[in-house]
């Protein structure tokens, strides 16, 4: 069997342990020095002499056979445990001599298998159900109180004592000061008709927080958690002048629920409150009477193995061995003997912390503070230790905020770079789109004035004056088929040796009043074929008169029938056709006749590049079936016509404004075309397809993730969870 512990001690002091753990552990006491002079410097303050059965249990020669006797001999309470000595001594100042009879507690009996006698036994308007368990000043009864309807705790005393009695009422009235979610709360203090005291107190339904670290096993966040709420609990005792003294993990519950409560007040004194204020029904106990051990020896601070002033900062030194044992799986004290404890603790010989600890050093140091050897170098109130606890608990969550804002931060200025570079660009855009306008109807107002210019100039020369005075006789019976179809192939070689160079560049054809093909300079010797099917050469046919520019692809079924442009197959692009009339008479009145038209065609990239004014602006001429020019995508072309003003279009990678320009024909015709007008918008975030989006939404969610880390960090900082 190991050494015993203090628990073990008190109880075996106390007759809390049934006949089978008690005659193991006297079996041990009998075989190890060190355990015997834990228990006898326990009991130092009381003579040998009052005291034969409690020695003879300490006496080395005893076999453990022998120790059978003591079954059901009483085992003195005042003196086995730190807690009962300590009271003794507190009273020492005027208590009586203590006899024999005196120190008696109730007998440490086998384990009945029968109904306690207590049990059903009614304490004032209580009834006791059920026995919960023992310690060194008494027993613990679960009860039903049948005013409330409810079950509560009764801690009542194994025997009438004056001591004791008063203990206990002081015990009640430490815990009732303080109202508190982290500490059982008392409910009152009665005495039955037979004279047994008892304190009524909220019953838990859980396990200690040893056995609770023990069975879940938490890790070190968790850990810190539970202890900061025993914590929260203890300086609100010290607020209402409570100090504890014998805190460790026995000494708190964890109940089913999940919250942590601090129990068992039995060592607590009155002391003045951390705001000056003391409690003045609370009697006055000395806390610092020369050779008092008050405490569990594994937890106590220096001042309590040395007498000393015993204060809130007590508490401190005991919570602080106690979360270390729970962080580091072992105390921060060696110390197989009670001297050995004591001369460690003293000198603050602190054990190094284990290989391969979970503790950060910033815990380590906040525990090594709170484990200083003069109370003036622990932290100054349990609260600013609970504070520092909780700053260390939330620097993860401190650390997240400090990166989401970090990345929010940086998020943001990169759309604000971005917003602020595409603003800049997007001004710079939208005045060369108005510029480029501007050129577009310089560009098509100069192509109108020189086609007229070219049309008059072809109108005078004496061979389109002939095809205007051409009539084929067939019409009229003064010739055949044959006569009018010479006449027309001399008219197309009279055209064909016509200069027409010096007109420009651009093709040019003529067409009869009967819409055939008479000369096109695309194909000189081409000629005869039918231009009817065009809609642009019928409507000016049919109407006698008026002039137009029609804007098509080279691809149009009719275009390519009429051989215009040559026999080749089919070009990419845009043809922009100018027609003007030859007509007889005023053309501005009815019934004027068409006599030939003069046909001109320019094609829509060489328009193209006269708008153009810089390399970055794409633009596009579209026909009025959406055919177009250059090099723009559909949809560009789409999103661009769908509105007169300026577009945003996600294109790919990148981002486009575009906008649509009409192009009006010759007179009154109206909108023959569009010219498109596209040029990127990138920025700072043009990376990726929705970069923009994907960059805000993550800015978003980092802030939010910014301001949740912050707010739990400062709940967990202040004690909030």
């Amino acid at each position: 069997m190991e050494c015993l512990d203090a628990n073990e001690l008190q109880d075996l002091m106390s007759g809390a342990l049934d006949t089978g753990a008690r005659m193991n552990v006297l079996g041990h006491l009998d075989t190890c020095d060190d355990c015997r002079e834990l228990l006898s410097i326990t009991a130092s303050d009381v003579s040998r002499q009052t005291l034969p059965v409690f020695h003879e249990a300490l006496d080395a020669t005893a076999a453990p056979e022998s120790m059978a006797g003591l079954e059901a001999t009483a085992l003195p309470e005042p003196l086995m445990s730190t807690q009962a000595a300590s009271d003794q001594v507190e009273d020492a100042g005027d208590a009586p001599t203590l006899l024999p009879q005196d120190l008696l507690a109730t007998p440490v009996m086998r384990p009945s298998t029968g109904k306690p006698k207590a049990q059903g036994k009614r304490l004032g308007r209580f009834t006791m159900t059920e026995r919960l368990g023992a310690g060194a000043m008494g027993v613990v009864w679960q009860a039903e109180d049948p005013k409330l309807g409810r079950n509560v705790a009764l801690k009542l005393l194994k025997r009438a004592d004056a001591g004791l009695t008063e203990r206990l009422v002081r015990e009640a009235r430490s815990m009732a000061q303080v109202n508190h979610p982290n500490v059982v709360t008392v409910y009152e203090v009665g005495e039955s008709e037979d004279g047994t005291m008892f304190i009524a107190m909220e019953l838990v339904t859980g396990q200690s927080l040893r056995a609770w670290q023990a069975t879940t096993k938490p890790a070190v966040p968790e850990l810190v958690a539970a202890y900061l709420a025993a914590g929260r609990g203890l300086g609100a005792a010290h607020a209402a002048g409570i100090v504890h003294r014998d805190f460790k993990p026995d000494n708190v519950l964890v109940g089913d629920d999940g919250r942590v409560r601090v129990t068992d007040f039995g060592l607590a004194a009155a002391k003045p409150g951390e705001g000056g204020a003391t409690k003045p029904h609370i009697g006055d106990v000395n806390l610092t009477t020369s050779g008092s051990v008050l405490g569990t020896p594994a937890y106590m601070a220096p001042e309590q193995f040395t007498g000393g002033n015993v204060d809130s900062r007590t508490d401190q030194f005991n919570f602080c061995v106690a979360l270390y044992e729970a962080l580091y799986g072992e105390r921060p004290f060696e110390g197989k003997t009670f001297v050995e404890l004591g001369d460690n603790v003293t000198f603050g010989r602190i054990k190094p912390a284990p290989a391969g600890t979970r503790v950060s050093n910033a815990l380590r140091e906040i525990l090594l503070r709170g484990l200083a050897v003069k109370p003036g170098d622990r932290f100054a109130t349990m609260n600013d230790l609970i504070t520092e606890l909780g700053r260390d608990r939330a620097r993860p969550w401190r650390r997240t905020t400090i990166a989401a804002a970090a990345l929010a931060g940086v998020l943001g200025l990169g759309l604000v770079s971005d917003w602020v570079l595409r603003s800049r660009l997007g001004a710079e855009i939208n005045q060369s789109f108005a510029l480029t306008g501007k050129q577009l109807e310089r560009t098509v107002g100069q192509l109108r004035d020189q086609f007229d210019t070219v049309s008059q100039v072809a109108y005078r020369e004496s061979a389109l004056r002939e095809v205007a005075a051409h009539h084929d006789q067939d019409d009229f019976g003064l010739g055949t088929a044959e006569d009018d179809k010479a006449e027309l192939e001399r008219l197309h070689s009279t055209l064909v040796s016509t200069d027409w160079v010096r007109l420009g560049t651009s093709t040019l054809a003529i067409v009869d009043y009967k819409g055939r093909l008479l000369y096109t300079s695309a194909e000189p010797t081409h000629w005869g074929g039918d231009l009817r099917a065009l809609p642009f050469v019928k409507r000016a046919l049919d109407a006698g008169k008026g002039d137009s520019v029609t804007v098509l692809p080279y691809s149009d079924p009719g275009l390519l029938a009429s051989r215009i442009l040559g026999a080749g197959g089919a070009r990419e692009g845009l043809a922009v056709v100018f027609v003007r009339t030859l007509a007889l008479g005023d053309k501005t009145t009815e019934g004027s006749e068409a006599r030939a038209l003069y046909l001109q065609v320019q094609d829509g990239e060489q328009l193209i590049d006269n708008v153009r004014l810089d390399d970055e602006t794409e633009l596009a001429l579209v026909a009025p079936t959406g055919e177009s020019t250059g090099r723009l995508s559909p949809r560009l072309v789409a999103s661009a016509l769908a509105s007169t003003a300026v577009t945003d279009v996600e294109e790919g990678e990148h981002t486009y404004q575009v906008q649509a320009r009409e192009v009006r024909g010759l007179e009154e015709q109206g909108t023959i075309a569009h010219v498109v007008m596209a040029r990127p918008l990138d920025g700072v975030l043009s990376l990726f397809p929705g970069a923009r989006l994907v960059f805000a939404l993550t800015a978003m969610g980092a802030l939010v993730l910014a301001i949740a880390a912050f707010m739990r960090a400062r709940d967990i900082t202040r004690g909030r969870t």
